[in-house]
């Protein structure tokens, strides 16, 4: 798959949640400035949670966490993130796998992909303050609008969001 040619729609971090029924963390992407204002719900680790978490209610810490680190690198080898996209999705057993890359410009004058999980995706872009992509082909066929929560059950996610746990719901406006 061409990702440079990939259609592609920018999101936010809406919000981080726990599904109660797996005890697991997961990250609510919202598309920004979006008439059908789409949402795609992923299951990250508690580590990358936390490391999201932690920075989008500013929380520092005396010394470099692993994602700030890795930002620190890519700048100290004269290059920088300039996005990040949830480019692919594939089912393995009975679960979802999502996919991203960060985007990097390296000296100015070369561009390149690296493969990612979106989670760390996800919590280096809110450090490098870059925009965050979901593929079309992706949000389209996983995501889902918030009229059809009450309306239509598109997979368990639905089941999902019913069961997210109102403790620990955090809301953001990033």
């Amino acid at each position: 798959m061409d990702t440079e040619k990939q259609e592609k729609t920018e999101v936010k971090v809406h919000f981080l949640s726990i599904d109660r029924s797996t005890g697991a963390p997961i990250v609510v992407l919202k598309e920004k400035e979006s008439e059908t204002n789409r949402i795609l719900l992923i299951w990250i680790g508690e580590s990358e949670a936390a490391a999201i978490q932690m920075h989008l209610e500013n929380i520092e810490f005396p010394r470099p966490m692993t994602h700030d680190l890795l930002k620190t690198v890519i700048e100290t080898l004269d290059a920088n993130v300039t996005d990040v996209c949830v480019n692919a999705v594939e089912q393995t057993d009975e679960r979802w796998t999502f996919y991203a890359h960060l985007t990097v410009n390296v000296n100015g004058n070369q561009t390149i992909q690296v493969d990612c999980r979106p989670s760390d995706a996800i919590a280096l872009a809110i450090r490098c303050e870059v925009p965050i992509y979901v593929a079309e082909e992706v949000i389209e066929g996983h995501g889902f609008s918030e009229q059809e929560l009450g309306t239509a059950q598109k997979d368990d996610t639905k089941d999902v969001l019913e069961n997210l746990d109102d403790d620990t719901l955090k809301q953001f406006t990033v």
